[in-house]
């Protein structure tokens, strides 16, 4: 580590000496988060991996999960591994390349500069980059993959958290020391200041390392660096929709379960998981996996590079913090990115989040408002569930001011009913060929449409049970802390037993578990129908089950439809 960043010294003092000084380019810049680097340190298999390369399957050949994989072994033995990450050179070159592959305006400059080969014939660059090392010397850590989607879709098992090893803890920012150099007598000062720029842009927008797209290796810039109008240009025609959330939660975590982490891969699982319960209403299962694949990519059975991001950016002033009182229960807040072309962004993309965001929470327990858990082996008082607040920035028509709104919908059925025919009518337009809305209805599994679940606004709690600015809470009585969606999923009256059951209320404690067909979210605006401040929005997945079908889900959609002061918000009935 230390003979690395001495080389980058001694070649910026050469080029000093020699007069040359304009020809070599040295900054700090600031990883943000985790760089995924390889799979796990085993001579047998890469430990790092350049960027822009995929790191390919999950699995070995037969199918079989790696045992070195396992993650628990990992955790004991090597949670840290006695070795020294840096970026490669050859990755900065490489993102650089793929940055300006996308610009047609200064794609042959880049060639020219950086080199290129056609056929047998290989045209050397002027440009040389040099490996980036941290300024302080730093380990590679343990971090986990956790495949959910056929456990939270498709309800077939719970997933197996894989290994993978990163540059960088989640926790700390790392600053690393970036340079390269023209060749004397090949590059002009110019055309180095050129890669320059490009180095600063390429990187801020790409980040460096695997699962960019999942918000890992995001990289900032040095300060003061302002891109020319024409770097600044969108990918690909993209945009970014950025939003502000809080996240208050049970607790998540990443490798160590005792750590309470909360990662950009939770957002991604998130946004993942509800765009494939959205694409399963309007197509055949094989024709929405094909159309996942193409929004946010695979690496099986073939790798295939997606065209939404997401970039998650903690606000350190509350990052993490615990309540004041018992049950804890901690809080996350900042900002989210989403980014895709702007076609899709705006009209298939934004929509699925907005009612991802009316109905759940993200990350562990997203499918249960905050609320108090009494464990039933010891009485223990346990926190339970997520609360999460989205807001965004909207221009007012009438005063034209930037005004922070919620971002989800009102209580009004017509603007759920309308969003999601909006919706409809941009996918069949882009995918026509590909819609079937009758193919999944009877499918076991999460269907969001119209025919295939039930949303429901309910009454209660009386009060918002947690103070959202002190982190605490105002009301520890368990059963205070709920509405009436989820005293209807705590209700054990026979054979109405729906808390644990795998067909309606799931079962996290059982070795078994399974996902609750159910997901009740909290918000804090009072009922216009029961004298209450806040009110219980359930989202009920049919599963494959009619409503007038003798199962336990329309059994649980009668309940709810009988629930006093209840609105029924968007889909089936009984």
């Amino acid at each position: 580590m230390y003979t690395g960043l001495q080389l980058v010294d001694l070649l910026e003092k050469q080029h000093q000496r020699r007069g040359t000084s304009n020809l070599f380019k040295k900054d700090t810049f600031t990883l943000q988060w985790r760089s995924k680097v390889g799979s796990f340190p085993h001579p047998d298999v890469e430990t790092m991996v350049s960027a822009g390369e995929p790191c390919g399957a999950w699995y070995v050949t037969n199918g079989r999960p790696e045992d070195k994989r396992q993650l628990d072994e990992n955790l004991d033995q090597m949670s840290e591994v006695p070795l020294n990450g840096y970026i490669p050179g050859s990755s900065i070159r490489g993102i650089v390349r793929a940055w300006a592959m996308e610009r047609p305006s200064i794609r042959n400059q880049m060639l020219d500069l950086l080199g290129c080969q056609q056929g047998n014939v290989i045209q050397g660059g002027k440009i040389e980059f040099l490996d980036a090392w941290p300024q302080t010397a730093t380990k590679l850590v343990l971090d986990i993959v956790n495949p959910q989607e056929s456990f939270q879709v498709y309800h077939e098992g719970q997933g197996k958290p894989l290994s993978v090893y990163t540059l960088g803890n989640s926790e700390d920012t790392i600053p690393v020391i970036v340079a390269i150099r023209g060749i004397p007598g090949l590059a002009s000062p110019q055309e180095v200041q050129t890669v320059w720029e490009w180095v600063q842009q390429a990187l801020s927008v790409y980040g460096v390392g695997s699962r960019t797209s999942a918000g890992y290796g995001q990289i900032k810039p040095p300060s003061g660096f302002r891109a020319s109008p024409e770097l600044r240009q969108a990918e690909n025609g993209s945009t970014t929709k950025t939003f502000e959330f809080k996240l208050y939660s049970q607790g998540c975590s990443g490798a160590d379960r005792q750590q309470q982490e909360f990662r950009p891969s939770h957002w991604r699982g998130w946004l993942r998981s509800w765009i494939l319960r959205f694409l399963l209403g309007v197509m055949s299962k094989d024709n929405a996996q094909k159309t996942l694949w193409e929004l946010m990519g695979t690496i099986e059975p073939h790798t295939r590079k997606g065209c939404v991001k997401i970039r998650m950016i903690p606000d350190p002033e509350i990052w993490g913090d615990r309540s004041i009182n018992e049950p804890y229960f901690y809080v996350w807040g900042g900002k989210l990115q989403v980014t895709a072309p702007s076609e899709i962004l705006n009209k298939i993309i934004l929509p699925i989040i907005r009612f991802a965001v009316s109905t759940g929470g993200v990350g562990r327990g997203w499918r249960r408002p905050l609320h108090i858990f009494h464990m039933e082996n010891n009485n223990r008082a346990a926190t339970r569930g997520s609360h999460l607040i989205m807001t965004h920035q909207v221009t007012n028509p009438k005063t034209k001011n930037r005004e922070t709104q919620p971002y989800r919908f009102r209580h009004n059925p017509e603007n759920w009913t309308s969003a999601y025919d909006n919706w409809l009518t941009a996918v069949r337009s882009r995918w026509s060929d590909r819609i079937n809305i009758d193919a999944n209805q009877s499918l076991e599994a999460e269907v969001f449409s119209p025919r295939t679940c039930a949303v429901y606004a309910v009454p209660g709690p009386e009060a918002n049970p947690i103070d959202e600015n002190d982190f605490e809470w105002l009301e520890t009585d368990a059963v205070e802390t709920r509405g009436e969606g989820m005293h209807l999923i705590y209700q054990q009256t026979p054979p109405r037993n729906y808390k644990r059951n795998p067909d309606i209320g799931g079962n996290a404690a059982n070795k078994n578990p399974h996902c609750s067909w159910a997901s009740i979210k909290r918000i804090n605006t009072p009922s216009q129908e029961i004298e209450v401040d806040c009110q219980e929005i359930v989202c009920l997945f049919m599963g494959g089950k009619s409503p007038q079908s003798n199962h336990i889900r329309a059994q649980f959609l009668e309940d709810l439809n009988g629930i006093e002061g209840k609105v029924h918000l968007f889909g089936v009935s009984p």
